[in-house]
């Protein structure tokens, strides 16, 4: 439907959308604050529900693409239910674990400014690296589940090592989302891309927090 081929990687970002996303992720970080506010009220049922809303709201934001009204709507569902999601995780964080906050957010800002001026300075499509991080991702998803069944797996998703990989993937992502914004995007529709990328990056951010946070704590 969309033809990306006629445009090269050396013709940079588009400033217009690169701000249209930027306004549409900081309003999904608004919604998401909410979110884990709904969530906590919720208790470990929130988290279920924000969990598939999530997962089900992502999707329907990329089918939604070619209309920005649809796709902003499932946007905010899926900022709702990542809030609802780590409501927990969050709020206890900001509560009881000040430092290790300040520091993960730190962490975070520095690892979206590296992955940006990676992209921005290197004239290759980044994007392309997603099949790679895609196997690594359900390979992280699996560890983890056996994890939770398996006895002596018990200590892996706070291992270390563990949360390093999930670093390094989040970060790549982050990687082929700017990628995505720096070349292939100029093929789809203006509105509709912005809202989708802010969602991708929000996913993108939310998990590396996550991930981070883990991490900090050994």
């Amino acid at each position: 439907m969309y033809n990306y081929n006629s445009y090269s990687v050396s013709d940079g970002i588009d400033g217009k959308l690169m701000g249209k996303t930027l306004a549409y992720l900081v309003l999904l970080l608004g919604i998401l604050m909410i979110g884990s506010v709904i969530g906590v009220g919720l208790g470990s049922v929130g988290l279920w529900v924000g969990f598939i809303l999530a997962i089900l709201s992502t999707i329907m934001v990329s089918r939604r693409v070619g209309n920005s009204g649809q796709a902003l709507m499932w946007g905010i569902l899926a900022a709702i239910g990542m809030g609802m999601m780590i409501s927990t995780v969050l709020w206890y964080a900001i509560l009881y674990q000040g430092p290790l906050l300040f520091t993960t957010v730190i962490a975070l800002l520095l690892a979206v400014l590296v992955a940006a001026a990676v992209v921005a300075w290197i004239p290759w499509d980044f994007s392309k690296m997603g099949p790679l991080l895609f196997v690594g991702l359900i390979v992280l998803l699996v560890v983890g589940l056996l994890s939770m069944v398996i006895p002596s797996m018990g200590g892996v998703m706070m291992s270390q090592a563990y949360n390093i990989i999930g670093v390094v993937i989040f970060t790549g992502y982050l990687m082929v989302d700017f990628g995505i914004m720096r070349y292939r995007s100029r093929a789809f529709p203006e509105d509709g891309m912005a809202i989708m990328l802010a969602v991708s990056l929000l996913v993108d951010i939310v998990n590396l927090f996550l991930f981070l946070l883990r991490l900090g704590r050994r």
